[in-house]
């Protein structure tokens, strides 16, 4: 397929796929002429949407380049019934590396720390050109191939930051149900300290091996689900989940529920603690040896919740003329044309 005046040549499919997510897929393909290897992000849409989702990740992309933690995108291209981004291949994403480790493991503190000072570089950066991600978890953290760099991925809802003051009225969270800050399960629209709190939560996940809420049975009602899952943080300080372990991480995910709507966390506040944490440390390859941690497990009751109204918008089908993301086109916030 042609990008942009690049050819890509995909391999057969079991060996190509590296992945997919809710919109796309991701293939192993080589650019032609250089064989360079790259990592090729499919999306179905149709010619007649007006802003499609990967040619907006592309956009943003090209807005954050030049920072260690957001990778090269190449190419973008749009066919009759999909659309393509070509960009630079990363290896398994924390997930995966934790998912190694076994259940409930977690992972050494060392490694944990430099994640998060990173990760807490890049949203400064992401932050600072007036980004939010809306979507950060460990799925979204790629290792780079010689596993030593976090890049931040998966751009696909994310937005410009909004100019006005925050209001409620979505029932449906934002991001994932998991990772969502408190303001997401609220419906608050999401700022800059929401990011930080979806990394707090990372950051105790990756310590503990487990949080106190657990992923939810896919037959219950995506509304019942949420509330359950936002009952049981609101029951968890940062204090409580950092037990055992420096307060700093703790302090994290408190500090991000304290700031205001249109305020920017003190990063480099918390890279200094974290780095006063971890003394002397390489920065080779991380490493990732299984820490099986006595930790207290937080046995919280499911609370009981009563939804009035789980009727969901049904999707009819009609996407002429419609978004394929969540949010404002990026051109268009920073003062430019479709």
């Amino acid at each position: 397929m042609n990008l942009t005046g690049l050819t890509y040549r995909i391999a057969p499919y079991r060996e190509a796929k590296l992945g997919h997510g809710a919109y796309s897929w991701v293939f192993k393909a080589t650019e032609r002429g250089s064989d360079k290897i790259v990592a090729l992000k499919k999306s179905r849409v149709s010619t007649k949407v007006k802003r499609p989702l990967l040619r907006h990740e592309t956009r943003i992309l090209q807005l954050l380049k030049g920072h260690a933690t957001i990778p090269s995108v190449y190419a973008y291209g749009q066919l009759e019934h999909f659309e393509y981004m070509a960009m630079e291949i990363l290896g398994p994403s924390v997930a995966e590396r934790q998912k190694k480790n076994g259940i409930e493991t977690g992972v050494m503190l060392t490694t944990v720390i430099r994640i998060m000072d990173q990760v807490l570089a890049g949203l400064e950066h992401i932050h600072s050109l007036g980004i939010v991600h809306r979507d950060i978890k460990p799925e979204n953290l790629l290792c780079s191939l010689d596993n030593s760099t976090i890049k931040i991925i998966d751009f696909g809802i994310s937005k410009p930051f909004p100019k006005y003051e925050p209001f409620k009225e979505r029932r449906v969270i934002v991001g994932s149900l998991y990772w969502a800050s408190l303001n997401s399960h609220n419906g608050i629209d999401l700022s800059y300290r929401d990011d930080l709190e979806s990394l707090a939560y990372i950051a105790l996940f990756l310590l503990r091996g487990h949080l106190p809420w657990k992923p939810r049975p896919h037959e219950e009602s995506q509304l019942h689900s949420q509330e359950i899952v936002r009952h049981m943080k609101s029951s968890c300080s940062g204090k409580d989940l950092s037990e055992g372990f420096p307060v700093e991480f703790g302090d994290l995910l408190d500090y991000s529920r304290s700031l205001d709507f249109n305020q920017l966390p003190d990063y480099g506040m918390f890279r200094c603690l974290f780095a006063s944490l971890a003394g002397e440390t390489s920065d080779g390859q991380f490493d990732w040896t299984p820490c099986y941690t006595q930790t207290v497990k937080f046995i919280l009751d499911e609370p009981k919740v009563e939804i009035l109204d789980e009727d969901e918008d049904e999707d009819d089908g009609d996407d002429l003329g419609e978004d394929s993301y969540i949010g404002m086109d990026i051109d268009i916030a920073r003062g430019g044309s479709r």
